[in-house]
């Protein structure tokens, strides 16, 4: 078996990812950027890299942020990955979104639970969801948690919302 030529290996995940296949051309593209030997070993990193934020976006935009946060970070453990910076912040956009799940779950459940629990589910949910984008969400939940039938949950929201989160700049 003869070896691939890893510039025709480039071409062809190039070609790829231009095609939309972006799995296939990640998985070219990682395998030459791992390979010391590679004479397009950057470029191999590079089309990760762009690739990688390719599907990540549009994981997070089809709300598959688990999915996308395995996929940055197998991205990013790849070596001499180009722009880690952008990748992690994809990452924390897929934590905040998957904390948003988990946030949005505890409320969903919350009945029968402490009520300091509920309202600490519905601040930190109500605060998460404008790092998103979702200033609308955001406010609904509040409303939510304010008109909440059980009244010790009302009123730990009522307190949770009139406080001020933000550190002091001096």
């Amino acid at each position: 078996m003869t070896a691939i030529d890893p510039g025709r290996q480039i071409d062809h995940a190039r070609r790829l990812a231009e095609a939309g296949d972006l799995d296939a051309a990640a998985a070219i593209f990682a395998e030459v950027a791992v390979d010391v030997e590679a004479p397009d070993r950057a470029e191999g990193a590079a089309g990760l890299s762009a690739v990688a934020e390719r599907m990540a976006e549009q994981l997070l935009e089809d709300g598959e942020p688990g999915q996308a946060a395995d996929l940055l970070l197998r991205a990013l453990s790849v070596p001499g990955v180009t722009d880690p910076a952008r990748l992690r912040v994809l990452l924390g956009l897929a934590h905040l979104d998957m904390a948003c799940g988990e946030f949005a779950g505890a409320v969903e459940e919350g009945d029968g639970a402490e009520s300091g629990t509920g309202a600490l589910a519905i601040e930190l949910l109500a605060r998460v969801l404008p790092l998103r984008g979702r200033d609308d969400d955001a406010e609904t939940v509040w409303r939510y948690g304010l008109a909440h039938p059980d009244a010790a949950l009302a009123e730990e929201v009522r307190l949770r919302l009139s406080r001020d989160v933000r550190p002091p700049i001096t």
